[in-house]
């Protein structure tokens, strides 16, 4: 979640959610936002570009790219659909390294979240299935040159509570001293619509806060922060309860927010991990 950016202005009760593909319901008469739908096979994107500060304050996301796969859930995918949907991923991320104008001949990876909490860990379970290569250069540059891939070095800072320190601070160091041609981060988000959950993938090129899914986001990492182009990908992986209480809305009650996941969150961080990880190496490293 953006901070000062947490709600679409529309004068209607809101459930929090970071998908940006939730928040232009209402608002795609707005002038700034691009809206287009794309099937491909059994996936289905659907891609919003907000190119002005009207259509940023609309949804409560800052202007850029914001494209969204949706599939199957992913507990219920078998192992052709997850190569499937990884294919997509990668392809998806080269169109917006593409877009940013940036050759990716080294990458950071970031797997932002929480390993030991089940819905907060898709970041580091994707970080740790996607494959280094910064050190095989630095081992033996003939044979790093004859794989062609990115320098990729991987990074999972943890959560504050057990490092005590910022997840932006960590982030910057390692930027700073590995100089990154670009930065992807990995982590959890927050869906207002049970049926995104586990079903939903999200890529933008605005960066993200971490801790955003479970309501303790952090500060930004994205390109004012990093000084490199921040590519953010983010699953769904919890809800506000209060969605389920009939007739109340965010801005209609005053009780603490409740996340929930779904039962079967362990099978869908696993994959999503999966299909994630798996497109990064598809994309610029090594499978």
């Amino acid at each position: 979640m953006f901070e000062g950016m947490n709600k679409p202005d529309t004068g209607m009760p809101q459930w929090h959610s970071d998908l940006a593909i939730e928040r232009r319901r209402a608002n795609v008469e707005v002038e700034g936002i691009k809206y287009q739908k794309e099937e491909s096979g059994a996936f289905v994107w659907e891609r919003i570009s907000v190119s002005s500060a009207e259509g940023a304050r609309s949804i409560g996301r800052p202007c850029g790219r914001y494209d969204t796969l949706t599939l199957a859930r992913m507990d219920t995918l078998d192992e052709d659909a997850i190569d499937d949907a990884a294919n997509e991923i990668a392809g998806e991320l080269c169109r917006m390294i593409d877009g940013c104008g940036i050759f990716p001949d080294r990458l950071l990876v970031v797997g932002l979240g929480n390993a030991s909490l089940t819905p907060d860990s898709v970041g580091p379970r994707a970080a740790e299935l996607t494959h280094p290569t910064m050190h095989l250069k630095e081992l033996d540059p003939r044979i790093f040159s004859s794989i062609e891939c990115s320098e990729i070095a991987v990074l999972s800072p943890g959560v504050t509570a057990r490092t005590g320190m910022d997840t932006s601070d960590i982030t910057v160091g390692v930027v700073d001293r590995i100089s990154p041609d670009a930065v992807i981060a990995i982590d959890a988000l927050a869906s207002g619509a049970p049926e995104r959950l586990g079903t939903t993938i999200q890529i933008s090129d605005t960066g993200i806060f971490p801790g955003s899914g479970t309501g303790n986001k952090r500060s930004p990492l994205n390109e004012r922060t990093l000084g490199v182009p921040v590519i953010a990908i983010g699953v769904p992986t919890l809800i506000d309860a209060r969605i389920f209480s009939h007739g109340v809305g965010v801005n209609q009650s005053n009780d603490s927010s409740l996340l929930v996941a779904p039962r079967e969150i362990d099978e869908i961080a696993a994959v999503a991990a999966r299909i994630i990880a798996g497109g990064i190496n598809q994309a610029f490293g090594t499978v």
